[in-house]
């Protein structure tokens, strides 16, 4: 998997400097979603690596009628390349690139129960102040946490679930 995030990178990098350039960040990102998505189909995925694939019509396909053309050159290079099979990682490190770029931090909430607005909102002005970016929270329901919240937002974990604490008891009284 790793090794699809390697061969991805460089296109994505490629396709975020170019939409940035255009100001199409925003609508590029929901095109890659969706040849993602078709990219995903079964059938469409096995033509990818057919000996008698015919490339300008999956890029129809992948870049459909609204793309302009820079986005349908990306899918062009991709199929010459036999790389549209990576387009799901592409989306996700093209996400990442534009995360960064915009100073924008995705950030998931595990709590036992579900969090009011205030809440939420609290957590969301704590992250943003101990990151300094705008934070897009996403809830989640764990209901093994017992109590309290595990925040994981990038390779920041922040655990005061009382699982964790009670994990943490029962380590120190076995040491």
């Amino acid at each position: 998997m790793a090794e699809y995030v390697t061969l991805a990178r460089p296109y994505a990098k490629a396709a975020f400097d170019y939409a940035k350039s255009a100001g199409l960040v925003d609508s590029w990102l929901q095109l890659l979603k969706v040849s993602a998505g078709l990219a995903s189909v079964k059938e469409l995925a096995a033509s990818f690596s057919a000996p008698d694939k015919d490339n300008q019509q999956l890029v129809d396909i992948l870049a459909g009628t609204e793309a302009d053309d820079g986005y349908k050159n990306l899918m062009s290079l991709m199929a010459d390349n036999n790389r549209l099979a990576l387009l799901p990682e592409v989306v996700d490190v093209y996400e990442f690139i534009s995360e960064q770029d915009a100073k924008a931090l995705s950030a998931d909430v595990y709590t036992a129960a579900e969090l009011n607005q205030a809440q939420l909102e609290s957590i969301n002005a704590s992250l943003a102040k101990r990151t300094g970016k705008t934070v897009r929270l996403t809830q989640h329901i764990d209901e093994s946490l017992l109590s309290g919240a595990r925040i994981v937002a990038g390779d920041l974990v922040i655990d005061g679930s009382l699982k964790a604490k009670l994990e943490k008891m029962k380590t120190e009284l076995l040491n």
